[in-house]
């Protein structure tokens, strides 16, 4: 492919990072690509918790608009940000190969302890009710408020403050150089992450069969787009988004057996329901589904229905 490739990313540092490190791989592969960055309504409403203003293309919506108007050929997304149902005309080309797809503790630097040393109280700081309700179901008595920004703004609304600690993703602070903020990785049996976090996501218009195919043969990672698959599945099949605190994570084994781990819970974390489910990675489609089948019935629909009542 001769033609120059506009690609189109979010302006903070993350995205810019995002952005640069698929150009180089497409670079890598023989191909020109110009970066063109964009704001979304996500980056421009940031007084107000995301679940409250909306999900749907928070982070995407005029990106995908430029796609459709041929005014870029492909967007790069954070996967967990991607609704798992694409505006009609538009494809997820490719999916690139995970990085950690953990939840990490930032601690204050005043702060010199691990998440077992968080005193009766602890105030910690996130703007996920994913993170949110696992953290008060593995813990009532923390106090949690909500931060908005990009991470280094959280970093220096954290620095600033009298909390004892922020969680943002493992793979944001890594792909920005800061590894060092964290104090401790969170494990599975305390926080499921977000579905396809650590993954990038890679849109282009389902006409433009050129740039898909590029972008497939160039940038696609088997195993990532088997355990995002399933994980999209289980998130498709619960209808939910960030205004729900849903958790996944599926990984493959060597003989190509899936995992998938799954998690619904009240925005208290007063009710907390986790299954696990185990098959062939060709089947990832299904076994989300499945599992998300298996939750609803141990009580998850009522919970899920709950919070939808109490939103509006």
């Amino acid at each position: 492919m001769s033609s120059l490739l506009i690609l189109g990313t979010r302006g903070s540092a993350l995205a810019r990072w995002q952005a640069s490190h698929t150009q180089a791989l497409l670079q890598a592969a023989g191909h020109a690509v110009a970066i063109e960055e964009f704001t979304t309504k996500g980056d421009r409403v940031l007084d107000v918790p995301l679940a409250e203003i909306g999900d749907k293309g928070l982070f995407t919506q005029e990106l995908d608009a430029a796609l459709l108007a041929g005014e870029i050929h492909l967007a790069v997304h954070s996967l967990k940000d991607l609704p798992t149902t694409l505006p009609e005309g538009l494809v997820l080309a490719a999916i690139t190969e995970r990085a950690a797809p953990w939840d990490a503790f930032v601690a204050h630097p005043r702060f010199e302890g691990q998440l077992s040393d968080l005193p009766e109280g602890a105030t910690l700081a996130t703007s996920s009710l994913r993170r949110k309700a696992q953290l008060l179901a593995w813990r009532p008595d923390l106090h949690i408020i909500p931060v908005r920004g990009n991470v280094d703004t959280r970093l220096r609304k954290l620095d600033a403050s009298d909390w004892h600690g922020v969680i943002l993703a493992e793979a944001g602070l890594g792909r920005l150089g800061l590894q060092k903020r964290i104090r401790q990785r969170f494990p599975l049996d305390i926080m499921i992450p977000a579905v396809s976090q650590g993954a990038l996501g890679v849109v282009c218009a389902a006409s433009d069969t050129a740039t898909r195919d590029v972008l497939h043969d160039t940038l696609n990672h088997v195993i990532t787009r088997a355990t995002s698959t399933a994980e999209r599945a289980f998130l498709r099949r619960l209808e939910g988004g960030c205004q729900a605190p849903i958790g996944a994570y599926a990984h493959v084994d060597a003989e190509h057996q899936l995992s998938l781990h799954g998690c619904v819970a009240s925005l208290d974390g007063s009710v907390l329901i986790r299954e696990q489910i185990v098959g062939g990675m060709a089947n990832a489609e299904v076994l989300g589904t499945a599992l998300a089948e298996r939750i609803l019935e141990q009580g998850a629909a009522v919970v899920l229905s709950n919070i939808r009542q109490a939103k509006g």
